[in-house]
């Protein structure tokens, strides 16, 4: 690894040590990582940097720089593995920062984007995404169900996966019924986010910003993906974690009808089911099918909890007080 980065970025190694969950090197006092990006394609990689270089010019101090080897290019192969190096920001720890307003301001930023993007384009696209996730699952559902269950697991998806046919319907058709029904505001245009924005996607300590998962979207996705994470790996009985970052987000920048609808859509399409599904079958590991297995239990077992979460969820965050109006799932209530 020393030949490859000195060779192909002209870094000479100081020290390694392990940093927010990449390896870093020191070199000449400056902080790098090595960030995997194999699952990554040349044209996704350079609108991500496109748009990393962007938020940098305009001002976001805590966004990693991917940095170019010696040759140009945005990325190098270390044993085996491409790879890219990011210089990471000098900055003090975030203080009083909280992580909702900090990613307000950061999609504020990015509204102003001013390049096409294609690779890493979702604006519009969930329908078209969950249906063909759907229709992909649903083909295989049958086939298991022909073949008949060879395991616990395979009972569970089978049994299971109807209801979430419907709970998936149910998702495509209240975003239908938002596009048809709501006007954006200019706050709805896209903007830079996550592919899957959680409590640790920024480290907590300094919000430095890792380029390599963003792509160009609804804000309301990295907000609903952040409070998907906190209901299913939080503590279900409290949702002041939730609702405050909520609260710091609007602080900054208020959600709009057609954002609070488009939120809820997305928390209804069960993403955790489908992707601990999805996980199983790519896993070869034994040890963990058992673990993906105990996890789709769960997901199972805690379904009604999960329905009065939806059902609830509107008003625990207080969309009446905002005097917006959204429509509810009937069947949710009951």
């Amino acid at each position: 690894m020393k030949e490859t980065l000195l060779e192909n970025y002209n870094l000479k190694i100081e020290r390694t040590i392990s940093l927010f969950g990449y390896t870093g090197i020191i070199s000449r006092n400056i902080l790098y990582c090595i960030v995997p990006i194999s699952y990554l394609e040349p044209e996704e990689l350079m609108e991500i940097y496109q748009m990393s270089n962007y938020l940098i010019h305009r001002g976001d101090s805590r966004v990693a720089s991917i940095i170019q080897t010696t040759s140009g290019q945005l990325s190098c192969t270390v044993e085996n593995e491409d790879i890219i190096v990011v210089r990471c920001p000098v900055h003090g720890k975030r203080g009083d920062d909280l992580v909702g307003r900090e990613l307000a301001r950061f999609h504020k930023r990015g509204r102003s984007f001013p390049y096409t993007l294609s690779k890493v384009n979702r604006i519009g696209q969930w329908k078209f995404l969950w249906e063909k996730r759907l229709d992909q699952m649903e083909l295989f559902w049958k086939e298991k169900v022909k073949q008949h269950p060879e395991n616990r697991f395979e009972e569970m998806f089978v049994e299971a996966f109807p209801y979430y046919i419907g709970l998936t319907e149910n998702a495509i058709q209240y975003l239908v019924d938002t596009e048809l029904d709501e006007y954006p505001m200019p706050t709805d245009s896209a903007t830079i986010c996550h592919h899957r924005f959680t409590e640790v996607t920024w480290d907590k300590e300094y919000f430095i910003k890792f380029p390599n998962d963003w792509v160009y979207d609804h804000f309301t996705r990295d907000i609903a993906e952040y409070i998907r994470d906190q209901y299913l790996n939080g503590d279900r009985r409290r949702n002041d974690k939730t609702f405050q970052f909520i609260e710091e987000y609007e602080r900054v920048s208020p959600l709009s009808a057609f954002s609070w609808r488009l939120l809820y859509a997305r928390l209804l399409f069960p993403l955790h089911f489908f992707e601990c599904v999805e996980e199983y079958y790519f896993t070869e590991t034994e040890n963990k099918k058992q673990r993906i297995e105990q996890q789709l239990a769960s997901i199972l077992q805690s379904s009604r909890d999960n329905e009065q979460f939806l059902a609830t969820f509107f008003q625990r965050v207080g969309v009446g007080k905002r005097r917006i109006k959204v429509p509810e799932i009937n069947w949710l209530s009951r």
